[in-house]
């Protein structure tokens, strides 16, 4: 259970979560619009939060006293009148709003350029908040390039609403992409893909699979990532499949399930969060040949349950309610623990990763393989397939991950 303590005024707050992280909540004074500016930060340690909180005080004081938030409006509150505005229009919903405001919240507020008013913006105020993105490392290609897109939207909109006159992120926009992808350009001997090795995909499979000395199952939620691990499918995939989608020797994947806030909340009864059913990531439907591992679990699935009507959904928690990704991220953690993984990074997504690594490795070519797990070519070849080899590091032999088409340069054992 997640613990708050009262701290001395003007300290902030502190509260200890579940997954052992601490989030510290502070007020740091008053936005332009009159509201309390707080900030929150999620970090391993008090002291750890303590260190980023200062960090994002210093950026508001140091702007504060250029007198750059006192007059008009600053970039994040632009970006957030623009996402009001594109959900008034019903331009978002659900997940993609949920999305945008974790990018304006975590990638733009809180920084110089987050701060600035909006008038006084230029292209090297942009180049420069994009520049400290990627150096700090901590959000991959993806993401800043959100944020570029973000900027961007928020500008051309203030331009059309006559707020404006001129963006200074579209004329730099291509030549910023083009840094962003130069991210995964790290060197050739950087692992690109994190992959299961066989060794690791063993232990997994153990221990998923083991059972409690009454014969029933010691993770429910472990036949679920056998279920990732032997089809490639995305969690969403899989967590909106019913048991009519199951045809013997092949799935049918049509529809995605995804988690958003719930923003129609009336009362605290109801839950933050509600799961929204649409369709898959490219919008295509596909029908997959499942293999013999694959068609194994979900009988065991099936043979665990008091009822399978087609209608039901094939994951579920331990209560028949509908399983969430975050869930059953929770339980994947529990499991590679268990199985002595503890240093294995990825998440979920990991399990859909290996598979193309795998299908790749038994002769499958990249359109096979980018068909099957439905995503475009380019994207499986850059993100999803690895070429794995073992070599000798500091006298230990590690499994490295190598992207196809990369100079090798590391003595192969």
């Amino acid at each position: 259970m997640n613990e708050r303590k009262r701290n001395a005024k003007g300290v902030g707050s502190f509260k200890q979560n579940a997954d052992g992280t601490v989030t510290h909540r502070k007020s740091v004074g008053f936005k332009p619009n009159g509201r309390r500016k707080v900030f929150t930060v999620t970090a391993k340690t008090k002291s750890a939060c303590i260190k980023e909180m200062r960090k994002k005080e210093e950026a508001w004081n140091r702007l504060k006293n250029r007198g750059q938030i006192h007059y008009n409006e600053t970039i994040t509150e632009l970006c957030c009148k623009h996402l009001e505005y594109q959900i008034s229009n019903g331009d978002l919903k659900g997940k993609s709003i949920d999305r945008r405001e974790c990018t304006i919240e975590n990638q733009i507020e809180g920084y110089d350029l987050g701060y600035l008013q909006v008038h006084t913006v230029t292209s090297t105020d942009v180049e420069i908040h994009v520049k400290k993105l990627i150096t700090e490392g901590k959000v991959g290609e993806s993401s800043i390039c959100k944020v570029v897109d973000v900027l961007n939207a928020a500008f051309e909109w203030a331009i059309r609403q006559g707020d404006l006159e001129k963006n200074p992120v579209r004329s730099i926009k291509p030549e910023l992409i083009r840094k962003i992808k130069k991210m995964s350009c790290k060197g050739a001997n950087e692992a690109d893909v994190a992959v299961l090795s066989d060794e690791e995909v063993k232990l997994f499979e153990r221990e998923a699979t083991a059972t409690l000395n009454n014969g029933r199952a010691k993770y429910t939620a472990g036949f679920y990532c056998l279920l990732l691990l032997y089809t490639g499918m995305r969690v969403g995939e899989m967590l909106a499949l019913r048991w009519k989608d199951w045809k013997g020797d092949h799935l049918v994947i049509e529809k995605s399930i995804s988690m958003a806030k719930n923003r129609n909340k009336e009362s605290e009864e109801e839950n933050n969060y509600v799961s929204l059913e649409g369709s898959t990531k490219n919008q295509k439907a596909r029908t997959i040949e499942l293999n013999k591992e694959a068609k194994y679990i979900l009988q065991k699935i099936k043979d665990s349950r008091d009822s399978s009507l087609p209608d039901e959904f094939i994951v579920t928690t331990k209560t028949g309610k509908i399983n969430t990704a975050s869930n059953l991220e929770h339980r994947m953690k529990v499991i590679m623990k268990n199985a002595e993984l503890q240093g294995v990074k990825g998440g979920l997504h990991i399990f859909r990763k290996t598979f193309a690594t795998r299908m790749y490795e038994n002769g499958a070519r990249v359109e096979e393989i980018a068909a099957y797990i439905g995503d475009l070519e380019s994207t499986t070849q850059k993100y999803y397939i690895a070429i794995r080899k073992k070599v000798v590091s500091n006298g230990e032999v590690r499994q490295v991950v190598k992207l196809p088409g990369i100079k090798e340069e590391t003595t192969v054992a």
